[in-house]
């Protein structure tokens, strides 16, 4: 089998005022990896990078390298693309090798017969419990936060996380009215229903201690991206001196960077990101790093479609992956609307996702449709 071609396009935004308010102006990116035997991969690109972008990479510099090349040889591909082969230099960004990495683990196991997490080893469990986020709080009351929670948990969700959307340049810009949103949705829900709290890497050491004390007292499942990335010593910091469970690890781009944030910052929970991460070739050594440090794991996935599946399939997988993986409609457009790109869409039940046991992401695009997603 050789790969023949690779086609990436913007798709149209789903109406839906979540995404107008997060800016989601645009679609999302469909990346397709053709092959000589009529199977086709499919994966998403980051909307961290401009569709010119893509469209550059994979056109000027991707097809070079990959048209003619077997597409059943992901983890070797994935060397070429990141650290290049000693006759071409490469090492494209992870978001890029990410989508391209998707895809061709798409191809492997529709090729093979076999869905993902069967070419990586088989599941440790089919059904996965998921947890609903919501975010850009720094925009919201806590009264519109909370009736997004609320939403959720009408749809049969039982965990939950709000998100602030801060970055580091709002360092600890309204820490009170963060906490408003993070009790008032605490208040509300039961007690069996686990809350989680993403500062989105808005806080400074001292106030990431003092609001992680706060939300120790009302109970908080866990404390995410305290920090900015770069702070491991003060994630450190924060880690010691909180009784919860801390997480960090979204932005990470490498393995190599997921051992440096275990062995400085000690983050109780790792989150690795199928896209930031360079894919699932990637991901699958940022799990085996995670157990060998007695790690849990927990991936960033805030998208609906063939990355996040590509996410459960890896976590499928792995036997600490004891926790909610991540679910939210807020950048792809509602879960019904996302779906009718495909035949057969694999949509959360009650707040539970079942992974089907069809041939690679399990998910297979409906062409005659896809002419009406594409924005030309």
């Amino acid at each position: 089998m050789k790969i023949t071609d690779i086609q990436v396009n913007v798709l149209k935004p789903p109406e839906d005022t979540h995404l107008t308010s997060l800016g989601g102006g645009s679609g999302n990116l469909l990346y397709q990896i053709h092959t000589d035997e009529g199977i086709t991969g499919i994966s998403e690109g980051s909307k961290g990078l401009h569709f010119s972008l893509h469209k550059a990479y994979v056109n000027d510099v991707i097809k070079p390298v990959l048209i003619g090349l077997d597409p059943c040889q992901p983890r070797r591909i994935w060397e070429i693309l990141s650290l290049g082969d000693g006759q071409r230099a490469s090492r494209f960004p992870s978001r890029i090798v990410g989508s391209i990495d998707v895809a061709l683990w798409d191809i492997m196991g529709k090729a093979a017969g076999m869905p993902i997490y069967k070419l990586l080893g088989g599941a440790a469990r089919t059904e996965i419990p998921l947890y609903w986020s919501r975010g850009n709080g720094w925009t919201k009351t806590p009264e519109e936060l909370l009736s997004e929670i609320q939403e959720g948990y009408d749809k049969g969700f039982r965990a939950f996380k709000v998100r602030m959307d801060w970055r580091e340049y709002r360092q600890d810009a309204d820490p009170k009215k963060d906490f408003a949103i993070f009790k008032k949705c605490r208040e509300w829900l039961p007690d069996d229903c686990e809350l989680s709290f993403d500062a989105n890497r808005g806080y400074s050491v001292p106030t990431a201690i003092e609001q992680g004390r706060k939300f120790e007292d009302l109970g908080i499942a866990h404390f995410e991206e305290p920090l900015a990335p770069e702070d491991l010593n003060g994630l450190r910091q924060v880690v010691d001196a909180l009784d919860c469970a801390v997480s960090s690890g979204e932005g990470e781009t490498s393995s190599w960077k997921f051992r440096d944030l275990i062995q400085i910052g000690n983050p109780d929970i790792l989150q690795p990101d199928i896209l930031n991460v360079g894919g699932l070739s990637e991901v699958i050594r940022v799990y085996e790093l995670a157990a060998a440090n007695n790690k849990i794991v927990m991936p960033h996935s805030p998208t609906i479609g063939a990355n996040s599946l590509a996410s459960l399939h890896a976590y499928s997988t792995v036997s600490n992956a004891v926790r909610p993986h991540e679910f939210s409609e807020e950048f792809t457009g509602p879960a019904d609307q996302v779906a009718l790109l495909y035949k057969q869409p694999i949509l959360p039940i009650q707040g539970t996702i079942t992974l089907p046991d069809r041939p690679g992401l399990g998910l297979e695009i409906d062409q005659d449709r896809l002419k009406d997603f594409i924005v030309e």
